[in-house]
């Protein structure tokens, strides 16, 4: 009886832990299956840099991101490398394919 007592709020603390854990790695594999899945042709209509200083004030951090306005009208938000961020200007077409996880200038 001491053993249920004791090795029971364990038991189910973990099944409860394991139980969160599956959860949030099948929402972020849907997540990530469905950026995968999608496909766009957009223009850049503007680009933006975000700087935020990091957890304890130590450092800067930079988020790059593109405003692309889809073929349909939507606009997105996209996160960028420095690399394609520098590459690509405000009037270039991007297009991103079904199964690829960026979208790559056209």
């Amino acid at each position: 009886m001491e053993k249920y007592v004791i090795f029971g709020p364990m038991v189910i603390f973990l099944g409860f832990f394991v139980l969160l854990v599956v959860g949030f790695l099948l929402l972020v594999g849907k997540l990530f299956m469905k950026g995968k899945n999608q496909s766009w042709i957009g223009e850049v209509i503007d680009k933006s840099t975000v700087t935020k200083e990091k957890d304890g004030g130590f450092g800067k951090e930079t988020f790059l991101s593109l405003k692309v306005q889809l073929e349909n009208g939507e606009v997105h938000s996209i996160p960028a490398t420095r690399e394609f961020f520098n590459e690509i200007k405000i009037g270039d077409k991007l297009k991103k394919d079904k199964g690829a996880l960026w979208p790559k200038k056209i």
